[in-house]
């Protein structure tokens, strides 16, 4: 899911993301002088909405972008009443709060459960999934079926994100490779392993399946790595890790929580029974179940 499908949505389908607010949208990526708005609305009174579109985490520059955008419209229409929203899939409580108590712009988080389910009942086809049949394409994808298939005596493990401390959505449209702390069963993981990737809260579940490439080791993540971390206390730390290398990713379809506890053969799933921490063993029936799930996708 790119970040201009979750800008589709919100233009074509307003009211299932904006109830009640009776939006008409005037466009998309709209020119205000230097600068172009993700979308613009005006609703019966003639009040303009501008709306600043970003997926995953809210980042900084979100807010003094839409802040122009504000000044730009009302220097043109000084009557006119302007409101802002700003549209993310995580929006931490501590980064919002000031501005929406005294400056007004309005938060909006949409998780990837709703954009997911409003493109389903439109059927809308998100970008990044509009690929031709092509052969390669074919051959690509029934590698990757093989793969996930088969452990080859592989052990499984659980790696656990928690998506308002780390921008996992825009890291795994970035990354192939990525580095994943160690906090438990150092002595366990190992190259040749499996990783799940898993993502914590509102939207918690499995969102890529990954090769484990190196033994755990005292590793810095490079910068690339580094730049999706909300906090700049958790940048640039030498830590227990393994490098991973990203297998599949589910961004457009993961398997969520609630799917994963619905199914009778993973009920003892470690993340389900004590979800706090990084690194969950995974039995080799679990995997087989999970494998399953994670072929259905791809």
């Amino acid at each position: 899911m790119l970040e201009k499908d979750i800008e589709n949505l919100v233009s074509q389908y307003p009211d299932e993301f904006l109830p009640q607010k009776n939006l008409k949208l005037v466009g998309q990526q709209v020119k205000l002088e230097t600068y172009f708005a993700d979308i613009l609305f005006e609703d019966k009174r003639k009040e303009k909405t501008i709306i600043e579109v970003k997926r995953g985490i809210l980042t900084r520059d979100a807010i003094p972008q839409i802040m122009d955008y504000y000044g730009i419209l009302k220097i043109k229409n000084p009557e006119s009443k302007i409101n802002l929203i700003i549209v993310a899939n995580v929006i931490p409580k501590e980064r919002v709060v000031f501005l929406s108590e005294r400056i007004g712009i309005k938060f909006v988080e949409i998780p990837i459960s709703r954009l997911i389910a409003v493109a389903k009942k439109h059927s809308y086809s998100f970008l990044d999934e509009e690929k031709s049949k092509t052969t390669e394409e074919y051959r690509h994808k029934t590698q990757i079926l093989n793969r996930v298939e088969s452990t080859q005596g592989s052990n499984v493990w659980i790696f656990q994100s928690n998506p308002k401390r780390f921008d996992i959505l825009n890291a795994l449209d970035e990354l192939d490779e990525d580095v994943w702390g160690v906090r438990r069963y150092k002595e366990k993981i190992k190259a040749g392993d499996i990783g799940i990737i898993w993502m914590s809260g509102k939207d918690g579940g499995i969102y890529a399946i990954a090769d484990i490439i190196t033994n755990p080791d005292f590793l810095r993540e490079s910068e690339k790595v580094a730049k999706f971390w909300f906090s700049e206390d958790d940048k640039n730390e030498v830590k227990l890790r393994v490098r991973l290398k990203y297998r599949v990713k589910l961004k457009n379809n993961p398997i969520f929580r609630e799917e994963v506890k619905n199914i009778p053969q993973l009920k003892e799933l470690s993340i389900l029974k004590q979800s706090q921490g990084t690194n969950f063993p995974v039995t080799e029936n679990e995997w087989d179940y999970i494998s399953n799930l994670v072929k259905e996708r791809i």
